[in-house]
């Protein structure tokens, strides 16, 4: 299990300088909203994964009127240091430098946040990031390649936009185009690999919520139609030279195509009530957490934002099953939501 013994933010949001010492599994922060609660939780996330889930700049984390912010933690007799600049951020451990790439999975999180409820009826976009961010965390092959395909993607998507009338654009495009036949089959097939086994993990997590036995899936289904191989995607890339320089698009990336959730075998939008929607999501995460148990990694840290405003007392009753084995952070405005749950909390005020 990985365990959180120190936090400390300067200038993170609105903490200018706060230390945090934790001595219990479970920590729950409580007071009032637009207290900072929240952006604890965030800090957290990027130890794992060098961003969070709502920022849009390095310059949402700092403190407003300060140039830069760090957050600095401790796990057993490591320590780890994030530098966060406007425009860049740096990795340190143990005071050596290191690399995002390094560092990406060593301190692994899993976050159940009010924003997530729309994982499932918004855009494609948010979704891919929710299973990328899972991802790199468990698969260092999967962390390699879809930064190497994002990479091949910004420049293809470069060429496509500055040299659109150049005659000599296709040329132009072909390392691109070899990097993605090289890298997208290995991301999508790694997509559809953990997602049939995530799939009897949810399955078996929803089932201990609802009690109703109901079919769930995830699966990931590509936008284009091609073969998922190094040859036929460079076979695709042929076909639709043209409709890509006309668009201006790169029509095989790692943002290409969707993960979809399916609830009596038909897509869960269609079918779901708002309470089916939170326990699928809650049982997603718990699913999440016996991914990383069932191949050997660490149990990650539980990141819970305002869970109990968004579940009723039936679903609240499955937390404590998901914390069983991990740390966990919780926040709330009542700390009176604690009061039934069995082992010692660490309550800390905001």
């Amino acid at each position: 299990m990985i365990y959180l013994k120190k936090l400390t933010l300067f200038n993170i949001r609105n903490h200018t300088h706060e230390n945090f010492d934790f001595v219990e599994n479970k920590v729950v922060f409580w007071g009032d909203n637009g207290q900072g609660k929240t952006n604890i939780l965030e800090a957290i996330s990027l130890l794992g994964l060098g961003k969070s889930w709502r920022e849009t700049s390095g310059q949402d984390l700092i403190e407003i009127h300060q140039d830069s912010g760090k957050i600095q933690a401790l796990f057993g007799r490591d320590q780890y240091d994030i530098l966060i600049e406007p425009k860049r951020r740096q990795f340190f451990k143990n005071e050596k430098k290191i690399s995002l790439t390094s560092h990406l999975g060593k301190i692994p999180t899993l976050l159940f946040c009010p924003e997530y409820l729309g994982l499932f009826t918004g855009g494609k976009t948010e979704r891919l990031k929710f299973f990328d961010r899972f991802m790199v965390q468990i698969d260092d092959s999967y962390k390699t390649h879809l930064l190497m395909a994002n990479r091949a993607h910004k420049q293809k998507i470069t060429c496509l936009r500055q040299f659109q009338d150049s005659p000599g654009l296709t040329e132009m495009l072909q390392p691109w185009n070899n990097i993605l036949a090289e890298t997208m089959p290995i991301i999508i097939k790694a997509r559809q690999k953990v997602l049939l086994e995530l799939t009897v993990l949810l399955q078996r997590e929803l089932d201990l919520i609802s009690g109703n036995n109901e079919p769930v899936s995830i699966k990931f289904e590509c936008s284009e139609n091609f073969e998922v191989s190094k040859d036929g995607i460079q076979a695709f890339f042929k076909q639709v030279t043209s409709r890509e320089i006309a668009a201006r698009k790169n029509l095989i990336a790692p943002h290409s195509g969707n993960f979809q959730f399916y609830l009596r075998n038909k897509k869960l939008t269609q079918t779901a009530s708002r309470g089916e929607t939170r326990s699928v999501l809650l049982a997603l995460i718990a699913a999440q957490k016996a991914y990383y148990q069932s191949i050997g990694k660490p149990t990650p840290i539980l990141l819970l934002d305002d869970v109990f405003s968004e579940l009723d007392d039936n679903r609240q009753k499955h937390l404590e099953h998901l914390c069983e084995g991990a740390q966990t952070f919780f926040t709330t405005t009542h700390k009176e939501h604690f009061q039934n749950f069995s082992g010692k909390i660490q309550s800390i005020a905001i």
